[in-house]
């Protein structure tokens, strides 16, 4: 498979993850005004994602140099993006957050050497850090007012 082709997997991938921002328009759309469709949202969010990281697989195993290491962090925030949706999800447990604190370290590390080792695409594991700070920081707050008495 030629590079240009290789590169066209991991275009493809990115454009998913640029998908995930309309639908999430749409689930805002079902939350507020047709609850009762909310699970489409729900169910096309979880297969955006899982084909997302089916292409990013596919990618980490075929490029090679700094395109991999694009791979692995669209991979790694993939995997970040699921653990806080399960977290704000079916698993609303205090242990959670540690495992959200764990993935988003892990995550922050992987985003800083795809960073360094790739010379295309560096905006988008920027991008990552970016979404990994705003999220941590809304885990964080969750985390201080936990079990506390707000009325």
């Amino acid at each position: 498979m030629t590079l240009m082709k290789k590169e066209k997997y991991l275009n493809l991938t990115i454009y998913l993850l640029i998908g995930i921002l309309p639908l999430s328009a749409l689930g805002y759309y079902f939350a507020v005004e047709n609850e009762s469709l909310f699970y489409l949202y729900q169910w096309l969010l979880s297969a955006l994602i899982v084909l997302a990281g089916i292409l990013a697989i596919k990618c980490i195993v075929s490029l090679s140099g700094g395109l991999k290491w694009v791979a692995i962090a669209i991979f790694v925030f993939l995997l970040e993006f699921s653990v806080l949706g399960l977290f704000l999800g079916p698993f609303t447990h205090f242990l959670m957050i540690y495992l959200y604190y764990l993935v988003a370290l892990i995550s922050l590390v992987v985003f800083i050497t795809a960073i360094k080792k790739s010379r295309s695409y560096r905006y988008l594991p920027v991008i990552f850090i970016l979404f990994t700070g705003l999220t941590s920081i809304y885990v964080i707050f969750l985390n201080l007012l936990w079990g506390n008495n707000l009325s």
